[in-house]
């Protein structure tokens, strides 16, 4: 077990208070419920998934404005196709000195779904797309719940994960808007090695 938590997480030889371990725990726990998901359609190729170490700094306090009276509008796929999304909430935030804001959606199919329903999408990209990350961008999934009463969020960049079209054919994957490109580097969450998943 120790051996999948520094294969996970990327961590060395290093002492934990009970706050740092807890946050380790979960984390590693989202990560291998990653990866059970994704070995069905992955098989064998799941050995090649890679993570970057956590970094604490890129776990941030968002300051949320909900958006009213969003229209329905058409967001592109990797396919071409397009899927029904609405703007839930901007997100704004400090990262790296810099002043960076992120749109979260609603997928109009998700909210269909009883278990689904409160679902926010945040697909982004940063300037480590198409280098050490997935080109095509990387995703971060809240729920409304996740928003505080003081109107904040956290955004953990270290769940960020590829969508599965950067390992495999067949699926429409939604491509982030413009709105959603970061003008910092996030080297957190999920990496890439595209000659692993050529398609």
């Amino acid at each position: 077990m120790k051996y999948l938590i520094v294969l996970l997480l990327g961590l060395g030889s290093v002492t934990l208070t009970n706050a740092q371990q807890s946050y380790t725990d979960s984390l590693q726990a989202f990560r291998v419920k990653y990866l059970d998901e994704l070995y069905p359609i992955i098989k064998a190729d799941t050995a090649h998934i890679r993570f970057y170490p956590v970094h604490a700094a890129l776990r941030v306090k968002a300051k949320v404005e909900l958006l009213q009276d969003q229209p329905v509008f058409k967001l592109a796929t990797s396919s071409g196709k397009t899927k029904e999304a609405r703007k839930y909430a901007l997100l704004r935030f400090k990262l790296k000195g810099k002043s960076c804001s992120l749109y979260a959606y609603q997928l109009l199919g998700l909210m269909n779904k009883e278990e689904t329903a409160r679902h926010l999408f945040l697909p982004f990209t940063d300037l480590s797309s198409g280098g050490e990350s997935y080109g095509g961008g990387r995703y971060i999934d809240l729920e409304i719940d996740d928003i505080q009463a003081d109107q904040t969020v956290t955004i953990d960049f270290n769940k960020a994960y590829n969508p599965y079209c950067a390992f495999t054919t067949g699926y429409n994957c939604p491509v982030p808007p413009r709105e959603n490109a970061l003008p910092v580097s996030i080297k957190a969450g999920e990496r890439y090695q595209p000659e692993k998943f050529e398609h």
